[in-house]
């Protein structure tokens, strides 16, 4: 399950639209009023798959559904058509559920979907945890739908579906897939993290396209490895997500902790994955890197979520930090970016790091979660910022350098409320894509009587008149 650790800070989900009358606001024709909801009230308070786009434009995006019936909880997938209507050609009503415990998870236990992606044949790939009450901990989770929303009996061995375990502790251990890549030549790659007896791992996974392992992948399918932030200390260390570079090479990142002498350091971190599943020494040297945001007193605390490749081949991190250096924490939006071989680029903000403050309180909490590149090397930024017991939805654009862009909102930021009606209006921007020359968002919501499931689209009329892609 993709949770948003407390490095960076504790948050609700609800979401609240405070947009510039100039640029940004919700696209009106998209869904109802610039918003599309699952329709349900049982979705899990978790980092959802998606949206991804189908060749035809239509939108996808995953979670869980906490309470199916007798399967309990199980993966849940909604998709869209491009303007935000469900698509009643997708399982009849737009949405489909997927189980892998049988129903034995209950509330201990089951099944959440983290990650969504598209094959080229359009088939669909959903990824995520599965667990039962009575299990030691949980297993990554796969599973490949037909277009219609079908289970595809072409991959695991005819039932659609594949349980992975890691197990790198004896009596088994929790285990969870947060992020999905697709290969040029069809192969799965799944991302996530594994526990250890003194921490976490990073695990990786390649499946073949029929859902089997693939043997040239470090002989056995699967390799975990830690983002080497520390050589004494015990690391725990958390992936949120991948990307594959043109030479086939694997980008994971997320976040490297370990408690050192003066205290817990948390930083960002990215590592490089051959395609024989070993780590690419011209990367960095070991094949990883580990990037504090160290506010002036010693104690890096920032977490990375999002990671983006620009077409330079630049690579992009976004996250939180904390940017002071007394006892009350300020987390700022946080993005590094890497030359391609690993190095901080010195060209984007201060020696290749920034943070954008929202600070809508005083030392409030601001967050980016993903990162995409519009075809002239800007790049925009979407997450949360924190308004007393109200979680704003967020956007950042910046121009190359990592300025912000005033262009875009005022002074490059935007915070959105988009109104579910619930007593709780906490929310946040979870993920997002580019749709043309507009850009789609999701998250989940409170609404009336639970937790649904949403995708919005923004106005590019104004400020992506200089090109999304």
């Amino acid at each position: 399950m993709k949770h948003i650790p407390a490095v960076a800070f504790a948050v609700g989900c609800a979401w609240a639209a405070v947009a510039s009358a100039n640029d940004g606001q919700l696209d009106l024709t998209f869904g109802n009023g610039g918003v599309a909801l699952a329709g349900i009230t049982n979705t899990s308070n978790t980092l959802n798959g998606g949206p991804v786009l189908q060749a035809d434009g239509k939108i996808l995006v995953c979670n869980g559904i906490t309470d199916n019936g007798a399967s309990g909880a199980d993966f849940f997938v909604a998709r869209f058509s491009a303007d935000g209507v469900p698509d009643d050609s997708f399982s009849f009503d737009g949405t489909t559920t997927i189980d892998f415990d049988g129903g034995t998870g209950g509330s201990a236990g089951g099944d959440i979907c983290s990650a969504i992606a598209v094959q080229a044949d359009g088939k669909i790939v959903v990824v995520g945890v599965t667990s039962t009450a009575t299990s030691d901990g949980s297993d990554f989770a796969v599973a490949r739908l037909n277009p219609d929303g079908t289970l595809d009996s072409s991959f695991g061995a005819g039932t659609g579906k594949a349980v992975i375990p890691i197990d790198l502790t004896p009596t088994g251990a929790t285990d969870s897939a947060t992020s999905l890549a697709i290969q040029a030549d069809g192969k799965i790659v799944i991302a996530g993290t594994a526990v250890t007896a003194t921490g976490s791992n990073v695990a990786l996974v390649r499946l073949s396209a029929d859902g089997s392992r693939d043997s040239a992948f470090n002989l056995t399918g699967k390799v975990n490895f830690s983002f080497g932030a520390s050589t004494t200390f015990d690391e725990t260390d958390n992936a949120f997500a991948i990307v594959i570079d043109s030479a086939n090479r694997i980008l994971v990142s997320g976040t490297a902790s370990y408690t050192g002498p003066d205290g817990v350091i948390n930083q960002f971190a990215v590592a490089r994955v051959r395609p024989n599943g070993q780590l690419d020494a011209d990367f960095h040297a070991s094949g990883r890197v580990a990037v504090p945001f160290d506010p002036g007193n010693g104690l890096s605390n920032a977490a990375s979520y999002g990671l983006t490749i620009q077409r330079d081949g630049k690579i992009v991190l976004v996250g939180a930090a904390n940017s002071s250096t007394s006892t009350t924490a300020n987390n700022d939006v946080a993005l590094a970016r890497l030359l391609a071989d690993g190095s901080l680029d010195a060209s984007f903000g201060i020696g290749g790091r920034t943070l954008v403050p929202f600070d809508l309180e005083p030392n409030g909490a601001d967050l980016g979660i993903a990162v995409a590149e519009q075809s002239n090397g800007k790049l925009v930024i979407v997450g949360a910022a924190l308004n007393a017991a109200v979680t704003l939805g967020a956007a950042v654009r910046l121009d190359s350098d990592g300025t912000p862009d005033s262009s875009f909102g005022v002074l490059g930021k935007l915070t959105y409320d988009f109104g579910f009606g619930a007593s709780m209006d906490q929310q946040l921007i979870r993920n997002l894509v580019l749709q043309g020359t507009q850009i789609v968002v999701s998250g989940i919501g409170y609404v009336p009587g639970g937790i649904d499931m949403y995708v919005a689209r923004l106005s590019v009329d104004q400020i992506f008149a200089d090109g999304f892609d």
